[in-house]
């Protein structure tokens, strides 16, 4: 059972990074299309808040990555003593 939920526990780690990642890398990619030469908009500044909520699920999913066996651990003990 325990392994079980350290994947769990795992899968979601992976999402949260991916999620992280995804945040961090689209606003770049909306900074580096609105700076091409062709367009007339004017170039937004970097939100700097998207690459905070980025980096705080990043920096939160490797944590629990790394926690996930001692998390496993404590959530599948027995509770019959």
């Amino acid at each position: 059972m325990k392994r079980h939920v350290c994947t769990l526990i795992r899968l979601i780690a992976a999402g949260l990074i991916v999620f992280g990642g995804m945040e961090i890398g689209l606003e770049f990619v909306r900074k580096q299309v609105q700076r091409k030469p062709n367009t007339a908009v004017r170039p937004a500044p970097l939100n700097i808040w998207r690459i905070v909520f980025g980096s705080v699920l990043l920096v939160s999913g490797t944590a629990l990555f790394v926690a996930s066996p001692r998390l496993a651990e404590k959530f599948t003990e027995d509770f019959d003593e």
